[in-house]
């Protein structure tokens, strides 16, 4: 790493402090996020945690840290058995359709796939093999039925990392009826079935104390374990994860590997890391409150720069509304800061495959590649801010300043008037630095910037042009002339108040992909964010 690089600050849930970050091996990074329980379609808690750890993943990767990051797929749990149960399917059926559902997602949002992607399934003995090491340290105790629990108070600083009285964990703990269970707080390691679960496939799985399923908690300690060893720098994943879920791993790693947990290199993990909670309009987002909403229903109306955008607009520990004016605003901005780099980028005679190749990849490249006032202050102090806790909310000011300084004409003196800018550094300076900026935040450059991603269906226009006019017209126009006879169309039928002509030529837009803004001087049509024409 070069010797400029920034100091990087995170806070850490643990202590309660942003701390200085150093590794527990010298420019290595051992990254660990929980990952999804594969049962259902990936929702908005998803896409607002994996976004923020891509983000994270890039910049530890840009400042030059040899990174390593693993993110974990729980493939077995009890309700991925009810949800076969109701689908009249297997379990490994359920699982493997939702992970590849979750796959494609993240791969939609711009997420960058995990260096390692366990499966619970595939960790069944390393579990076992942790469960027996921790009934030997006395840490866990078997049941008459096979049931195995891991003994709280074993660990003396239990409750460290959400900061509770165990008096208060133990009012707070669901209750499981066991009379073999010794306190409240004890979790399960390994849980019994009955011999009907026992007889199904994919429903237990055999052990030393009798076939059953492992606990949730023990999968991420065995997993951390087979990929990393014995401790990892940093475990991430969402705020309702702290307890019980992150402290159990804690109590259970730290039992098993011989760790005390009380100094920074004595723990399972040197840094705990969470995102905040998302609400939908004002409210927690749950299932029972009827707002429950998946990433794909998300993605039909805005597209993966528009949600990245929102959402790095809001500290990473905070929590986020999914509010519809607030994703509108955020639309508008991607749509024209992306208009803006095409023009820059048009001007420039790029194609796509050139912008990749001038990307500034990594703090080392920007030392490279600084000379003066060329643009490049914004992205230092871009990569300053993100130093600071991830801060990107902070950080997406400085690139707004850069993509700004790519159109000349909007320079304004105090009084507001046009005048020419001082000094602005050359068009291709600044367009790399936007660029880069952009990509180091994860934005999909391919949707600001590449002829395809704007590319109008003639078929499906034409098709919607000859329904409304009776015309049959072969060829003699291009996507974009029936795009303007089309919403003249619509203007015209609004204008007549024949508001249901006006929405069904809004619907066949809609469509084929395409969305339909009014203002008050007339009306717009933009595709995945982007601006296209205006009547």
């Amino acid at each position: 790493m070069s010797t400029d690089t920034p100091t990087l600050r995170l806070y850490n849930t643990l202590t309660g402090q942003t701390e200085i970050f150093e590794p527990l091996e010298a420019e290595k990074v051992r990254l660990y996020v929980c990952g999804p329980t594969v049962y259902d379609d990936a929702h908005l808690g998803h896409a607002r945690c994996y976004i923020t750890w891509d983000v994270l993943y890039r910049f530890l990767k840009f400042l030059g840290y040899d990174v390593t990051y693993a993110r974990n797929v729980t493939d077995v749990d009890d309700k991925i058995l009810k949800r076969a149960a109701e689908l009249n399917v297997s379990p490994h059926e359920v699982a493997r359709k939702n992970y590849e559902s979750f796959t494609a997602d993240m791969a939609a949002l711009n997420c960058l796939p995990p260096d390692q992607e366990p499966f619970a399934t595939g960790h069944i003995p390393q579990m076992i093999t942790a469960i027996q090491a921790l009934i030997d340290k006395n840490a866990a105790y078997v049941t008459p039925e096979g049931t195995v629990y891991f003994r709280v108070s074993a660990k003396d600083n239990y409750g460290a990392l959400s900061k509770k009285p165990l008096d208060d964990l133990k009012s707070g703990a669901r209750v499981e009826v066991d009379p073999h269970k010794e306190s409240p707080l004890d979790f399960a390691l390994w849980k019994h079935v009955s011999e009907e679960e026992q007889a199904k496939p994919d429903h237990a799985y055999e052990s030393p104390w009798g076939k059953g399923r492992p606990g949730w908690h023990i999968e991420c300690s065995a997993m951390n374990h087979a990929i990393f060893g014995k401790q990892i720098d940093i475990h991430a994943g969402g705020a309702d994860l702290v307890f019980p879920h992150h402290e159990n791993e804690i109590a259970q790693s730290e039992c098993w590997l011989d760790l005390s947990g009380k100094t920074p290199n004595d723990r399972f993990a040197k840094y705990w890391m969470h995102n905040g909670f998302v609400n939908v309009s004002g409210e927690k987002m749950s299932k029972s409150l009827g707002n429950f909403s998946t990433v794909k229903k998300v993605l039909e109306r805005y597209d993966a720069n528009t949600i990245r955008y929102f959402l790095l607009t809001n500290g990473y520990r905070m929590p986020v509304d999914f509010y519809a004016p607030s994703l509108q605003s955020a639309k508008q901005w991607i749509k024209t800061r992306s208009k803006r780099m095409r023009e820059a980028q048009k001007s420039l005679g790029l194609d796509f495959e050139q912008v990749k190749k001038n990307l500034i990849n990594s703090h080392q490249e920007l030392e490279d590649f600084r000379s003066g006032d060329d643009g490049s202050d914004n992205l230092i102090t871009l990569i300053e801010k993100m130093a600071n806790d991830l801060n990107t909310a902070e950080a997406l000011s400085n690139l707004n300043s850069a993509i700004f300084r790519l159109k000349r004409s909007d320079w304004k003196d105090t009084e507001g008037k046009s005048v020419p800018p001082p000094n602005l550094p050359p068009l291709d300076k600044c367009f790399q630095y936007a660029t880069s900026m952009w990509n180091l935040l994860g934005f999909n450059l391919a949707l600001a910037l590449t002829e395809e991603a704007l590319e109008l269906p003639i078929d499906e226009l034409r098709t919607i042009y000859n329904e409304l006019t009776g015309e049959w017209l072969n060829g003699d126009k291009t996507p974009e002339e029936y795009l303007v006879k089309i919403i003249e169309m619509r203007k015209l039928a609004k204008a007549t108040k024949n508001f249901q002509q006006a929405d069904a030529i809004r619907k066949h837009l809609t469509d084929i992909g395409l969305e339909v803004m009014d203002f008050k001087d007339g009306m717009a049509v933009a595709k995945d964010g982007i601006e296209i024409t205006r009547v």
